[in-house]
């Protein structure tokens, strides 16, 4: 397995921990894995400006 690291701006690391917290995600890296496949599309859209799919 090929692994690619993200560093966390610092003033982020607040909500992530509190995801985390909430949602039992054990590590950043499973949190931003989460976020990427359940909303990366959505947020592709949405920085386009539009909903086209």
């Amino acid at each position: 397995m090929n692994q690619t690291r993200v560093v966390l701006d610092e003033k982020h690391i607040p909500k992530a921990k509190e995801i985390i917290e909430q949602t039992g995600i054990n590590t950043y890296s499973q949190l931003f894995t989460i976020l990427l496949v359940n909303y990366g599309d959505t947020l592709i859209r949405s920085l386009r400006g539009g909903s086209e799919n």
